[in-house]
């Protein structure tokens, strides 16, 4: 009886040290790469930066993105905008803003962006009163 408890004792803390580890590589140690993506327009400047995770090259890829842009003509002539940002796939994000644009910000936690996107590029629509401009935000 002894001898049995002594065995599930040991598997169970084998597992859970592995469990562990796998947690920590997953969760901790995971390499991050960082690419930043900017780019300009008459009145308009923006800078996309893209926080990748990858296991490996083909199982799973996660990103946090994080688009900032700003108005480069008078401060305060724009307070409102609708913008798009699209890439090879389609669109990444869409929606109205309001405010200074000196920056403005936007963190998107929902992107999944791949190499091939990232080697590409991607294009900010941005639509205020007065215009619309389209910039390709490329890799710096």
């Amino acid at each position: 009886m002894k001898n049995r408890k002594l065995t599930a004792t040991i598997i169970w803390a084998s597992l859970l040290v592995m469990f562990a580890v796998v947690c920590l590589y997953f969760f901790l140690l995971l390499p991050e790469k960082t690419t930043t993506l900017a780019g300009s327009s008459a009145h308009w400047k923006a800078e996309d930066v893209v926080h990748v995770q990858k296991l490996d090259r083909d199982f799973r890829t996660s990103s946090f993105d994080e688009l900032k842009a700003w108005w480069t003509r008078t401060p305060g002539e724009v307070t409102e905008v609708q913008f798009q940002l699209a890439g090879l796939h389609g669109m990444i994000e869409e929606g109205d803003e309001s405010g200074s644009f000196n920056p403005w910000k936007i963190q998107n936690t929902n992107a999944l962006i791949s190499e091939p996107q990232l080697e590409y590029g991607l294009v900010l629509t941005i639509t205020w009163k007065g215009g619309t401009e389209t910039i390709h935000l490329q890799r710096q």
